[in-house]
């Protein structure tokens, strides 16, 4: 997408009206458009698409260098086509959209953009743009453009912000990791945890969701064996992240002997497996997103055992991004993450909304402004 988006406007008067913003988009109603699976590219590939109409249109004139300043830190929760500032959202298919807004309250008179004439650009003012993606016929459905106002007034108000923290691991880290002869690095369970653990598999005759039971949780050494080694060189499906973890989930399961129907529904809680005190994680970037629990910082996770973050074992998958062959394995407690790669210093946090399926449905053909 082109740079200029990422320079907001010269002042908030140049930006275009709301109101004329479906005229300008609605040619790409009914053009086409084919989901590749992965939520990144589908909404860099939708941005562009938007990006490309707004640029025939013509763009407001952009404020030049010392006219203004961008508030939040590391440009954080600032919308992706800034001069027009609009975020953009892929819709596809289920009973309801989850709307997820990165780094910012929706619905608030935060300041995202100060102009040094005392004007600004906050957070209620932010255009959301959705589009309505028809899987079957491979085309753009239809198009809304909502407020955060109307969006909380029709739907209900955006959900208490979810802190999610992440873990940076380096190629450098990650080519370690892949240059070592079993392709897996792992560390001991921690101390607390130590005296609890087995290296004997005993098959499992509880569920996944139940606290850990000291007769029955593995050591680090005893995964490493059954479910480490065994997932080098396994394909994970192509599909958005959250996909491809619940499906190394599966795999997990699967290599440790829990009994699970194909359509079970897997825990979705922290960690992931409670009954093996053990969080499953993908990655093919340079971050891990590690969700609400961080063990940056230490937690009680199991009250009766005094078992905290410290003590989670984290199962980290390194995939190729090409493939989604899993290349390389981390396993190690929460204690050691810290030492051995860096937490990024600033949390995100995400608002969320649930908008139903059946509102996108029912403008097909079409794009409208808060209809």
């Amino acid at each position: 997408m082109d740079k200029a988006f990422k320079i907001p406007p010269k002042s908030p008067k140049y930006l275009t009206e709301i109101t004329k913003l479906p005229e300008i988009l609605k040619g790409l109603v009914g053009s086409e458009f084919k989901l590749t699976g992965k939520t990144r590219t589908d909404g860099a590939n939708v941005r562009k698409l938007i990006a490309n109409e707004l640029l025939k249109n013509g763009l407001p004139i952009e404020a030049e260098e010392g006219e203004f300043e961008i508030v939040p830190p590391r440009k954080k929760g600032v919308p992706k086509i800034l001069r027009e500032l609009i975020d953009s959202y892929t819709v596809t298919s289920g009973e309801s959209y989850n709307l997820q807004v990165w780094n910012r309250i929706p619905n608030c008179k935060t300041v995202l953009v100060k102009y040094d004439t005392g004007a600004t650009l906050k957070c209620d003012e932010v255009r959301y743009v959705f589009v309505k993606i028809d899987s079957g016929k491979n085309v753009i459905s239809s198009i809304i453009i909502l407020t955060a106002d109307y969006i909380e007034s029709h739907f209900g108000i955006f959900g208490k912000p979810t802190i999610k923290h992440q873990l940076l691991i380096s190629n450098k880290a990650r080519n370690q990791v892949y240059s070592s002869e079993s392709k897996i690095l792992s560390y001991p369970d921690s101390k607390r945890l130590s005296y609890l653990i087995t290296d004997n598999y005993k098959e499992p005759d509880g569920s996944i969701a139940n606290e850990p039971s000291v007769q029955n949780l593995y050591s680090i050494k005893l995964l490493t064996e059954m479910v480490a080694k065994n997932l080098i060189g396994k394909k994970l499906d192509n599909s958005a992240t959250k996909n491809r973890g619940q499906a190394l989930e599966r795999m997990t399961l699967e290599l440790l002997g829990y009994s699970i129907a194909k359509n079970e529904n897997l825990v979705g809680g922290f960690p992931d497996i409670p009954n093996q005190l053990l969080e499953v994680k993908v990655q093919d970037s340079q971050t891990v997103d590690l969700g609400r629990f961080s063990p940056e910082k230490e937690e009680i996770v199991v009250v009766e055992n005094d078992l905290t973050t410290f003590d989670v074992r984290y199962l980290i998958a390194l995939t190729n991004p090409k493939t989604n062959i899993i290349e390389g394995i981390i396993l190690t407690p929460g204690e050691k993450l810290g030492e051995i790669f860096t937490y990024v210093s600033d949390v995100s946090y995400k608002c969320q909304r649930s908008i139903p399926m059946s509102f996108f449905n029912s403008y097909e053909g079409r794009c409208v402004y808060n209809p």
